[in-house]
């Protein structure tokens, strides 16, 4: 009985440190957020422009480093708890995992090509085109490194930790996987709902890296960092473009990866390889 009374206790704790954990970070970014929100006429769950959406991410993205400093001074425990690790100890596994991000993309994009499923779009090299592309590139990493280890940190870090207090680690999973795929429904539901699926593979796709990687986040980090790197350069490029031979359930509704069973399956066949680390 004792055991069960502990369990539950256990199991409030944790949801009451996630609730106030989130709380606070959205009160401090309301006033941020609620002037631009205003000007764009933007409201949650609403499709935003690009530049909108970077402005919002990132100022919410600012804040995070500070609240995470102060709940780890107040769990009076490091970062590492939450599987955060020195850059440069975790450089191995960070690199290994933009390679396999990476490659994922590119490996979905050359089967779509060969199935005639995309035309490849880039036109000869000019030094316009040039600049293109070496900006797509520049700003593909740094957000991709920015938004991958933020994210990481938070859903893979603090949100599973917190949860393993309660459930087991498949369990947490479970759960801190869904949050991440619901929570994105924030930036534009009609387009983000038939991602939810793949969000949530992927969130236990990059689980399972953290795992593996003696609980250190920096696999996932870098795994995170590749995939959105690879997108990032390939929307801001337009380097490709749907042929509608292929149904949209194959190859991505809207044109997302995440929203169709090549993507899908592509995170499965990731999960597969860093299980066998």
């Amino acid at each position: 009985m004792l055991h069960a009374l502990f369990d539950r206790w256990a199991t409030a704790l944790a949801w009451v440190k996630i609730a106030v954990f989130f709380a606070v970070w959205l009160g401090l970014w309301f006033p941020i957020a609620a002037p631009l929100a205003w000007r764009w006429k933007w409201y949650p769950f609403q499709a935003l422009m690009s530049q909108q959406k970077l402005v919002l991410v990132g100022t919410l993205y600012l804040e995070f480093p500070i609240l995470i400093y102060v709940a780890a001074k107040i769990e009076n425990v490091s970062f590492s708890h939450y599987g955060w690790t020195n850059p440069i100890d975790g450089m191995k596994s960070l690199s290994i995992g933009l390679v396999l991000g990476l490659l994922g993309v590119a490996i979905q994009t050359a089967l779509e090509l060969t199935c005639g499923w995309i035309s490849w779009e880039l036109k000869p090299i000019s030094i316009e085109r040039f600049r293109t592309v070496v900006s797509a590139l520049s700003l593909g990493a740094i957000l991709g490194l920015w938004v991958g280890g933020t994210e990481e940190l938070l859903f893979r870090g603090f949100l599973q930790t917190q949860l393993q207090s309660a459930l087991s680690v498949w369990g947490a999973a479970t759960v801190s996987s869904a949050i991440f795929a619901v929570l994105h429904l924030i930036w534009g539901a009609r387009e983000t709902f038939p991602q939810i699926p793949g969000l949530w593979v992927m969130g236990m796709v990059l689980t399972l890296a953290r795992l593996v990687d003696d609980g250190t986040l920096s696999l996932a980090w870098g795994l995170h960092a590749g995939w959105v790197w690879g997108t990032i350069f390939f929307d801001s490029t337009n380097a490709t473009k749907p042929t509608q031979i292929a149904p949209e359930w194959v190859t991505g509704v809207g044109g997302r990866s995440l929203a169709g069973l090549l993507g899908v399956s592509l995170l499965v066949l990731t999960g597969w390889i860093i299980g066998q680390w």
